[in-house]
């Protein structure tokens, strides 16, 4: 872990009120500063077969191989965010390549967001519609885009807030791993502050309370990571419990002197 962030993190999955398998699956290395989500689909179950491959492919990734060097042709990247990018993109060659094994499992897929400190920054790299929140100062920022075809007529202004919510295809995702051989995966990467919170979440969390509701908890209990995870996890499954829910909160203790910035700046790059 990079010594100079010092956080907590607590993550749990749950299978919701409805759904016969949990197919999310979630991944967390306090050592490594890394933290994923993946919120897997496919018919006979395949859709926890991509979550798990995506999780175990991107920690293998993580821990065993090096950081692409420093070059003219990406210098826009740091190193790591180009690190969590690749293990990103390996872990859908994966899926796809387990996929043409077994015809079961043709078709299947999963999100994925995934986020890594390093020395002052956050790294997230992110495919599909779970998300990931920041909370800082009393604000809760949506740091993820949805890759959603809903999200997609928001932005064209084709449906209002409200509409959006009340789609009936709103979980239709434009994009996942598992898909198509070539992977789009969005980047970003932030300084962090001391007494950052940042929520990773499967929409099984986000399409039943709002960032209201969410607000409401990581304000009261974001400084205890397992409570609010716990409370957030309840309430989801109060309101119907609808899908798979996953949680990851980290709060950040401490951002060593000479390494804290109070600098808004973000970095947001599309690969």
């Amino acid at each position: 872990m990079d010594e100079n962030i010092r956080f907590r993190a607590f993550g749990i999955t749950d299978i919701g009120q409805v759904r016969e398998h949990n197919e999310d699956a979630i991944g967390l290395a306090i050592d490594q500063g890394y933290m994923v989500v993946a919120d897997g689909m496919g018919g006979h179950n395949a859709g926890e077969v991509a979550s798990a491959i995506a999780i175990d492919e991107i920690a293998h990734h993580l821990s065993f191989s090096d950081c692409p060097a420093p070059s003219a042709d990406n210098a826009v990247y740091s190193p790591q965010t180009l690190h969590l990018r690749d293990a990103v993109i390996v872990a859908n060659a994966a899926i796809l390549d387990a996929a043409k094994q077994d015809y079961a499992r043709q078709g299947m897929g999963t999100t994925v967001v995934a986020m890594q400190f390093t020395a002052n920054r956050v790294a997230i790299a992110h495919v599909g519609d779970s998300r990931l929140y920041r909370f800082r100062e009393g604000f809760l920022d949506q740091l993820t885009t949805d890759h959603t075809l809903v999200q997609e007529w928001l932005t064209r202004k084709l449906y209002t807030q409200e509409e959006a919510r009340n789609a009936k295809n709103k979980n239709v995702i434009t994009r996942a791993l598992g898909l198509l051989e070539e992977l789009e995966v969005d980047l970003l990467e932030e300084l962090v502050r001391s007494q950052d919170l940042y929520l990773l979440c499967s929409d099984g969390l986000s399409g039943m309370l709002d960032d209201t509701e969410i607000s409401k908890v990581l304000s009261k209990h974001g400084q205890e990571p397992e409570t609010a995870a716990m409370l957030l996890l309840k309430l989801a499954n109060m309101a119907g419990g609808k899908d798979n829910i996953s949680i990851i909160i980290v709060c950040v203790d401490e951002v060593v002197a000479g390494q804290d910035d109070a600098s808004d700046e973000t970095l947001d790059w599309f690969d």
